[in-house]
């Protein structure tokens, strides 16, 4: 067996050893050829793989670079509007999945609430610019929104951000093509004042003239479309995903007045056509006084207009200390309002004691001075004598003429409405109440029934918006403030009673195309009204005698209304109203 495994190995070695000497001898047989260098082309291709961390590497240097392009392009051209928006987005994202994770029975509402008016406001804070702007027209919606958001974005108005004279030099440089120290004989490079859009400097003309040269924020125009889209999207979710109450439809009037704002070539035009129909007005003539424009130093960033010296409303001690009177400072505020709103059509809707001045002019007569004219709005002449109607209709109890106003304009509520306008509790029982009662509300102990059931009082108020006004938003704004101005003063004028007196007195006189005949009517009809609403002065003076007596323990008459309206939203609307909300 050995021996012929042997064998079998013998003969595959010599086989092997026959074909190894035929290969040779073919290769010796064939035409001799050098070695040569191998062709490129016929190599392959060399692989690209590369190391796994180096193929890392090589990504996180692209994303950085790519990042860091970026972000230098937002921070040198846009101002950082990119990174503001996506702080933005990461904010809301988070206040959604909140709500849609908490907002629920058995949770703590209250707790939800208190955090997301801290994220809002804690946005808001740290983006500034228009957002600060925005901030105040959501805290313009305070009385819908829970106590901690009213308590919370109170604090908006009081934010006032400053940029560098450097900063604000170059504004002035691009604008005008020179400095403002080689414009003007003098300016001081320290702002006086400053919010949200403009900060303001004092100057004076090489012709001698005091002036204040308002200064846009340098970030404000690179800015302001992307907050303004930043506000969109917060109301979206305000409307459609948080609250579920319809303010979505007010965004684009909202944006409108808001650019319009940023525009001091607007402000300018604004002012100078008040104080036309100013000086078209015996009443108020005399006692009210707009800044004089000058128009070779304006621009959309930048306005000069006359130096005014006086005592700013919001310093209550300087007024004590110069003996101004409360009452005629009141009295000619309240008259000017009343006047814009409904007799001439054009209003300022920012009249907070920041932007009105008082001063003693020719021999010591008391003058108001009224500035900051880049919120405004236009009344149409059809809204304008309906919102007029629906004022003299609410002293007179018309209670259908009412309801027909309120429901042409898409508001459910006829009720819940005219106390809304009037700032003051109306009662009726003519017309429908709401759906609430004070035994409904005792039930709500919970915090998730009470906001569900203030989000359906809200969604009933507003059925149609399509058909809404919106200039209501504004004109609201602007009775609120001036009821917290005062308030604030100490109720020294019965503000409804001259509200209502300038409704009925424009009905006569601002009619187009009546006949001798309707003239006629239409006065006797306004004297008549004149003499009901004297008598709502009862109520006045039994409350201001008794502040009289009672000195500082004794509540004015707009406390007295404010604690009304509290009592009268909570018992009928289910609303919840910040005690102060109406202040400025």
């Amino acid at each position: 067996m050995i021996r012929r495994n042997c064998w079998r190995h013998s003969v595959f070695l010599q086989g092997s050893r026959y074909k190894l000497a035929r290969s040779i001898r073919n290769h010796t047989a064939s035409s001799f050829n050098p070695i040569t260098a191998v062709p490129p082309a016929s190599l392959d291709s060399p692989s690209q793989k590369l190391p796994p961390n180096r193929k890392w590497r090589k990504r996180l240097f692209w994303v950085s670079a790519s990042l860091g392009a970026l972000y230098t392009f937002d921070y040198v051209s846009l101002d950082q509007a990119i990174v503001r928006n996506l702080r933005c987005i990461l904010t809301l994202s988070i206040i959604a999945a909140d709500y849609k994770l908490n907002f629920e029975e058995g949770k703590d509402i209250k707790a939800l609430h208190t955090r997301t008016a801290n994220r809002v406001y804690d946005l808001i804070e740290a983006n500034g610019g228009l957002y600060i702007k925005i901030g105040q027209a959501i805290a313009m919606q305070a009385s819908v929104l829970p106590p901690v958001f009213q308590q919370k974005f109170a604090k908006l108005f009081d934010m006032a951000p400053q940029d560098s004279w450097h900063e604000i030099e170059k504004v002035f440089i691009s604008d005008f093509g020179k400095s403002p120290d080689e414009v003007f004989e003098s300016i001081e490079h320290r702002a006086i004042a400053s919010a949200s859009v403009a900060q303001v400097h004092k100057a004076k003309l090489k012709t001698g003239e005091w002036v204040a040269v308002k200064i846009q924020h340098p970030s404000i125009e690179k800015q302001m479309h992307w907050d303004l889209g930043a506000y969109r999207a917060m109301m979206y979710i305000y409307d459609k995903l948080l609250f579920d109450i319809p303010v979505y439809f007010t965004v684009n009037f909202t944006c409108n007045r808001l650019l319009a704002e940023a525009n001091f070539e607007r402000e300018a035009k604004n002012s100078e056509l008040l104080n036309e129909k100013l000086q078209n007005e015996p009443l108020l003539k005399d006692q009210v006084y707009i800044p004089k424009v000058y128009h070779d130093f304006t621009s959309k960033r930048v306005l000069t207009v006359e130096w005014i010296d006086g005592t700013s409303l919001s310093n209550r001690e300087e007024l004590e200390r110069k003996r101004f009177s409360k009452k005629k400072i009141m009295n000619t505020m309240v008259n000017l309002f009343a006047a814009q709103i409904f007799s001439w059509g054009v209003v300022h809707c920012d009249p907070h004691p920041g932007n009105q001045i008082v001063r003693y002019v020719n021999g010591g007569r008391q003058q108001l001075v009224l500035i900051d004219h880049g919120l405004y709005v236009y009344e149409p002449d059809k809204f304008r004598l309906e919102y007029c109607k629906l004022w003299k209709s609410m002293f007179m109890l018309k209670d259908e003429e009412i309801k027909k106003i309120a429901l042409s304009w898409g508001i459910g509520s006829p009720q819940m409405f005219a106390s809304s306008v009037m700032l003051r509790p109306y009662h009726s029982t003519k017309i429908g109440k709401s759906n609430s009662s004070e035994d409904d509300l005792s039930s709500l102990h919970k915090d998730f029934e009470q906001q569900s059931k203030m989000n359906e009082t809200f969604r009933q108020f507003i059925q149609d918006t399509t058909k809404m006004p919106l200039e209501l938003i504004f004109l609201g704004r602007n009775m609120r403030i001036v009821q917290g101005c005062n308030q604030l003063l100490g109720s020294p004028v019965n503000r409804i009673k001259i509200l209502a007196n300038w409704a009925s007195r424009s009905l006569a006189t601002s009619v187009p195309d009546m006949t001798f005949k309707q003239k006629i009517s239409a006065w006797t009809d306004h004297f008549t009204f004149l003499i009901i609403v004297a008598l709502s002065d009862v109520g006045f003076w039994i409350t201001r005698v008794r502040q009289l007596v009672l000195g500082t323990n004794g509540q004015g008459f707009e406390d007295l209304i404010e604690r009304q309206v509290r009592e009268t939203a909570k018992q009928q609307f289910g609303l919840e109203i910040e005690k102060g909300a109406f202040e400025a």
